[in-house]
């Protein structure tokens, strides 16, 4: 092998787990990335170093890209979701791009020396693929979303690789089915609606390809692909009736009858969605999706240069395993079963007895070591889990620590503020009613000020000596009409209007005994009303 240290993403996957289990079988170091408090038991006792970490994470990625000598490190990225639903899927846009730009940006800074990335080959635009044009990635010539995530990511790999001149490859391969999935991978779940539900079948068809032999062209890649190459592993190409008669000769079940043409038109699409949703039925053209995606597209491998002594598997193969094995089965069993029989079958007849021992016995004592060694593995693994475990209860009793003290300085701060404001709100209420005492007492002594400067202005003048009025009679008053009766000015403290003298004339009672007019302002001040 051509790397010191193998650093493998998406090992708790079954292409990431069947990567780590051949590198070990080849006396690598390996270390696997696993999210924090995440189940990774069947990575227990393989002998691979744990790291845990998040690839949407930045920092969290040091620790697990951390090597003594990074240029002869070699990073294997296979996370990601997978979905194959055209509705948009913001868990699957992180991972796939987000996280495979943040593991290309850390490998870039740790400076690792070899960078492997598990692309799609529905990422390229199949108008330059299938022609033998120059790979491209464009998110917009692709279909479905899966696909999309996958040809930004790539296409952003590329970019590094052009003007960084960063050592990465790609491996693009067709869907990939195989043992080792969970029930809620894709494939998984077609197989369940098929067998246990019955739901109908469309057209269509896609290209396959086994999960061992994806695998092995990671590593193939990784030890002798060419920087900044590109490599399709293509499996074998199967019609969706083809596929599902092979499901149902497996399975022994009854092959389901395939829905009517003219349903299956795009103009057709809503009423057979609505009828799907009135009768709560599955509907086929979105549980056969995958079937309908590019079902004409079948590209050619260009791996098989690196690996030439690997056969690709049928898809008969791939759906044996599926559907007689547990998703969750360690593949290390299948793959030493897989090598016993191989040993057996290159056994010839006439051989003699003491060979076909010796092979036994070779085959016993290696399954003894990898029980021990597995033993040991599990036993080292044991210890670190419960350090870790001891390590995190430490942390978590720090952080609970942390947050009680801060919310009490919280309170306090609050307590000090609440004080605070109540004598504020004191202090200005006092002001205010001293303002506003202030205030009465300044207008009422001006008010005061402003009438004794005015009397001190234009004092008003004595009044003249009053006469004693002659005695007069009724007749003597002469007749006033009402229009010449002027109004009264109002005056707040009038002085005293003088008596009219008596003359006889009729004169108005504001004239002066003398004659004279009296002014207004000479009786009221300089006050305006």
């Amino acid at each position: 092998m051509n790397y010191q240290k193998y650093l493998v993403t998406g090992a708790r996957n079954p292409v990431g787990r069947l990567v780590v289990q051949m590198l070990l079988a080849e006396g690598c170091q390996v270390r696997v990335l696993v999210p924090p408090e995440s189940d990774y038991s069947l990575l227990k006792g393989m002998g691979a170093e744990i790291a845990e970490g998040e690839i949407i994470d930045k920092d969290s990625l040091k620790d697990f890209l951390t090597v003594d000598d990074p240029r002869n490190s070699a990073v294997i990225h296979t996370e990601e979701i997978l979905s194959i639903s055209n509705n948009k899927n913001m868990d699957m846009r992180r991972m796939n791009v987000a996280g495979a730009q943040n593991m290309i940006d850390m490998a870039m800074r740790m400076k690792i020396g070899r960078f492997i990335y598990l692309g799609s080959a529905y990422s390229l635009d199949p108008d330059t693929a299938l022609t033998g044009g120059k790979v491209e990635f464009d998110r917009n010539k692709v279909d479905g979303d899966y696909a999309a995530t996958k040809a930004e990511a790539s296409a952003y790999l590329m970019e590094k690789i052009t003007f960084n001149k960063f050592n990465a490859s790609l491996l693009l391969p067709t869907f990939i089915i195989g043992p080792g999935f969970s029930d809620d991978y894709d494939m998984n779940k077609i197989l369940k609606k098929y067998l246990e539900n019955k739901v109908s079948t469309v057209s269509g068809g896609h290209a396959f390809v086994d999960v061992r032999n994806v695998a092995s062209a990671l590593v193939a890649v990784c030890e002798n692909g060419q920087p900044g190459g590109t490599y399709i592993l293509n499996g074998e190409y199967k019609s969706a009736q083809d596929f599902f008669a092979e499901v149902s000769k497996q399975s022994g079940s009854e092959q389901v009858k395939e829905m009517p043409k003219w349903t299956q038109s795009k103009t057709m699409d809503k009423f057979v969605s609505t009828f799907c949703r009135i009768t709560k039925k599955d509907n086929p053209k979105e549980v056969y999706a995958l079937f309908m995606n590019n079902p004409d597209v079948n590209y050619e491998s260009t791996v098989d240069g690196l690996m030439p002594d690997s056969e690709v598997r049928k898809v008969h193969e791939s759906l044996v395993d599926v559907l007689t094995r547990p998703g969750n089965e360690v593949l290390p069993d299948r793959i030493d079963l897989e090598k016993s029989a191989e040993a057996a079958k290159a056994i010839k007849p006439e051989e003699k007895v003491e060979e076909v021992s010796k092979v036994s016995e070779a085959v016993m004592k290696r399954a003894e070591e990898s029980a021990a060694k597995a033993a040991l593995s599990n036993e080292e693994a044991e210890k670190r889990a419960a350090a870790a475990a001891a390590a995190r209860e430490r942390v978590q009793a720090k952080i609970e620590a942390a947050k009680l003290k801060a919310e009490q300085q919280a309170e306090i701060a609050r307590a000090e503020a609440k004080t605070a404001s109540l004598a504020s709100e004191s202090k200005k209420d006092e002001g205010d009613s001293l303002i506003s005492k202030n205030s009465i007492e300044d207008i009422m002594a001006q008010k005061e000020a402003e009438k004794k400067a005015a009397k001190a202005v234009a004092p008003a003048p004595a009044p003249a000596p009053v006469q004693k009025p002659a005695e007069v009679t009724v007749d003597d008053i002469p007749e006033i009409k009402p229009e010449q009766i002027a109004p009264a000015p109002v005056a707040p403290a009038p002085a005293p209007a003088p008596a009219p003298a008596d003359d006889g004339a009729g004169k108005p009672l504001w004239e002066r005994a003398g004659g004279e007019e009296i002014s207004e302002e000479e009786i009221f001040g300089e006050d305006k009303f």
